[in-house]
């Protein structure tokens, strides 16, 4: 399920409106293209997706989209102390980590990086414990990249159906 949200997210044109038929042809038509894979179609609920889109993390991704603003799918390798990741290795041994970044994109205070998770959680606690420092690497790795500031951290539950939020 994590992949073809994943995926769909990855393909959807945040700058265009979506409601329940739209969204459903726009899943059609990347099954067809062979953007995604049949499998890939029958696990996505609409619903869920409709309510990201609704959010407010979806409505600012349409606004920065439509601005030119909103990027997807950013590879990234970050070299970091090891200590922070194992605390008994020796000082001066680097680690480089490396992942994709779902989406990020930029506002006039800065920049904010979000990440889409599918885990079956009772709350956005177990969330942020689980993710947090994830999304600080995303947030140290873009920083590098672009020379600008993250301001902004957001992890979206698609069990929840809400965002959650912080800032530095």
């Amino acid at each position: 399920r994590g992949t073809a949200y994943h995926r769909l997210m990855e393909l959807l044109d945040f700058s265009r409106e979506y409601d329940k038929d739209s969204l459903l042809s726009a899943v059609g038509i990347f099954t067809e293209e062979g953007k995604m894979n049949q499998d890939m179609a029958e696990c996505i609920h609409i619903e869920d997706i409709l309510g990201f889109l609704k959010s407010p993390a979806g409505r600012r991704m349409k606004e920065a989209a439509r601005a030119g603003r909103l990027w997807k799918e950013q590879p990234f390798v970050l070299g970091v102390d090891a200590r922070e990741i194992y605390p008994d290795e020796q000082e001066g041994e680097q680690i480089l980590v490396q992942g994709i970044i779902d989406v990020y994109f930029e506002e006039p205070e800065g920049l904010v990086v979000l990440d889409y998770k599918t885990d079956r959680v009772r709350t956005g606690g177990e969330l942020l414990d689980k993710y947090r420092a994830q999304l600080d690497y995303y947030a140290r790795a873009l920083e590098q990249i672009t020379g600008k500031k993250v301001r902004e951290k957001i992890i979206y539950s698609f069990t929840l159906q809400k965002e959650i939020c912080w800032t530095d």
